[in-house]
């Protein structure tokens, strides 16, 4: 009878046996204050060297390009000042506005770079990503002080080009070292030595060599480029724990989007823009430059969400309503379209107008009608595809849920319990612990990688479970 008015614990063990439940990557004393106020000291060196310059540069970019003279990468040639008046805008126009650009890029690398500074300077491996957002996006993203400075002084030149070196290198090292701040596998070290090479003969070498060099910078780079996707993949199923697998998924999605919606750009920029456009600074300043920095915006975002935010568990359901919603506008997109040609041409043969108000009209309503019917397909195709484990457990737990109306006995309920846990959830060991009191903040706060579930045999006809509370993490 005691028993059966207990509380009874069951307790499922998923952690990776490959990485240790703790890892330390904290900083202390010393070493701790001497990070800190290099990054306060960079930072601020970065921000106000960008501010100085960015008249200087806009100085530049108004000035155009001549024949026979080198330019730098922004100028204007004689052909572009021609397309830029054929298109009703001035020069001060287009300059202003990419001096806006790299002024906000600039900022919102540093503002998250101080975010993650503030939030955890005291964790190495976040004050690596603040120092990497601030390098990268303050001197490697844009060419403000490239342009400028580097070129008043061999010292400046220097400064910039070093700043520059890790801002890049940083970029792909972080690769081998997120979310643990580890180096997996050990051997990755030495890669990302390599990356460091690279880039200060890119940054400081590339112009003493002839352009052949630009096919083997190129293959260097796709290589290691390479290593870091697999350094990721293999930590992400080898080794890191479910937290860290989390973070994982942020990262890559913010990188994904971000890739997919650049190549798209490029995809449709090619076909529907104007070939004289397409051969012009004109585009890379009004339409290259906005939709790059946009997309390369969802990366430090992503890492930030990675680093801050607690509930990572909500990629999960933000990555299956991008691949829903995406997959649903593109069907329907080609739908539409399809559909106005097809009708249209109908409307032609019969009438002789090809345009026709009722054919929007049809159209419109054919799609609205289409949108919920599609949407749910498309939901259990890809629940189906990609989470198959989720759905499988979706059917497990409704199977569950009819004999727990019935259960009485604590014993029959347990056995119960260890085979949904074990069939839903997949855990390396599973084990009971019947004890007399409520579990404290202690035992709730055990591991990232166990999961508990908390039954009150008195109250077991009114349990209900779903996916979202038969395990927490």
């Amino acid at each position: 009878m005691n028993q059966v008015m207990n509380q009874a614990t069951l307790i499922a063990t998923t952690g990776s046996p490959d990485s240790p439940e703790d890892r330390d990557t904290q900083l202390r004393g010393r070493w701790l204050l001497i990070a800190q106020a290099g990054w306060i000291v960079l930072t601020l060196l970065i921000l106000a060297l960008n501010a100085v310059m960015l008249p200087r540069y806009d100085t530049l970019l108004q000035s155009p390009c001549q024949l026979g003279t080198p330019c730098f990468r922004l100028q204007l040639t004689p052909y572009d000042l021609r397309l830029l008046h054929q298109l009703g805008l001035s020069l001060g126009f287009l300059a202003a506005y990419q001096v806006m650009l790299d002024a906000v890029a600039v900022s919102v690398y540093c503002f998250l770079g101080a975010l993650i500074f503030w939030r955890r300077s005291a964790d190495w491996m976040a004050l690596f990503c603040a120092f990497m957002l601030v390098l990268f996006g303050g001197v490697g993203l844009t060419n403000i002080l490239q342009d400028t400075l580097a070129p008043i002084s061999p010292a400046w030149y220097a400064l910039i080009g070093t700043l520059e070196v890790f801002g890049q290198s940083g970029f792909l090292v972080f690769f081998f070292l997120f979310p643990s701040g580890r180096f997996v596998p050990r051997w990755t070290r030495w890669v990302a030595l390599c990356v460091l090479v690279y880039w200060i003969y890119l940054v400081f070498f590339i112009n003493i060599f002839n352009n052949n060099s630009v096919k083997v910078t190129n293959l260097v780079f796709f290589t290691l480029l390479f290593c870091a996707v697999g350094a990721q993949i293999y930590r992400y199923r080898r080794v890191s724990t479910l937290k860290e697998r989390q973070q994982t998924k942020w990262v890559v999605f913010g990188f994904v989007v971000g890739i997919v919606g650049f190549v798209l750009f490029l995809i449709l920029g090619n076909a529907f823009l104007p070939k004289t456009l397409l051969k012009s600074s004109v585009l890379s300043t009004l339409v290259a430059g906005t939709c790059t920095y946009g997309f390369l915006l969802l990366v430090p975002i992503s890492i930030v969400i990675a680093i801050l935010r607690s509930r990572l568990y909500d990629i999960d359901v933000v990555i299956n309503r991008t691949l829903v919603y995406g997959s649903l506008t593109g069907i329907l997109g080609a739908f539409y379209a399809g559909l106005i040609i097809g009708l249209e041409s109908l409307a032609g043969l019969f009438t002789g107008q090809a345009s026709q108000p009722t054919v929007l009209v049809i159209s419109t309503l054919a799609i609205a009608a289409l949108f919920q019917p599609l949407r749910r397909r498309i939901q259990n195709l890809i629940d189906r595809r990609f989470y198959r484990r989720k759905y499988n457990a979706e059917k497990t737990l409704a199977a569950f849920n009819a004999t727990l109306r019935s259960e009485v006995d604590l014993n029959e309920l347990r056995h119960h319990l260890l085979a949904v846990v074990q069939e839903t959830v997949q855990a390396n060991s599973c084990f009971t612990v019947v004890t007399q009191e409520q579990p404290g903040e202690q035992d709730k706060q055990l591991d990232d990688n166990n999961i508990y579930i908390f039954v009150h045999p008195t109250r077991v006809r009114n349990v209900q479970l779903s996916v979202n509370n038969v395990y927490q993490c």
